[in-house]
């Protein structure tokens, strides 16, 4: 769903700016050669930075700022309005992940956990998870949606 709504934003926000953009000449563009720009725009970029707030029933506010190279290189900070946070920096297959004390105790069941987590643990990536390890995949293939 954050993918979708990320998506939806920016190409929100590109289409807005190529309409406007369009250098004043007064001539008026069509949905589908705004939609056409937007898309190929987007399909040019390197770099995206992520930034979603979520309020849930149960936990309150999740928050996340995700960076990535839209492949294989990213950094993902999830932080839980509990005060829980995992950190995650992938460099291609392998992952380096660092969950605070909060996060420990209330996700992993270790309550007796009594100090910060100040040590990143190296894992590799699984290619079956489907994200239910709360890691964050730097893959962000873009698919235009709907029609002009």
């Amino acid at each position: 769903m954050a993918t979708v709504t990320t998506t939806a934003l920016c190409l929100l926000a590109s289409a807005a700016l190529a309409g406007c953009g369009a250098g004043g000449t007064g001539e008026d563009r069509s949905a589908g050669d705004i939609l056409d720009e937007a898309n190929a725009r987007m399909r040019k970029l390197d770099t995206v930075t992520v930034d979603i707030t979520n309020r849930t029933k149960s936990s309150g506010t999740v928050t996340s700022h995700l960076v990535t190279d839209l492949d294989g290189r990213c950094r993902s900070k999830t932080t839980w309005s509990g005060g829980g946070a995992l950190e995650q920096i992938r460099l291609g297959t392998t992952d380096y992940v660092r969950p605070n004390r909060a996060y420990l105790q209330k996700w992993k069941n270790k309550p007796g956990v009594t100090s910060e987590q100040k040590l990143w643990v190296k894992t590799p990536v699984d290619p079956a998870s489907s994200g239910g390890d709360g890691l964050t995949s730097c893959e962000r293939p873009f698919d235009s949606f709907g029609t002009a």
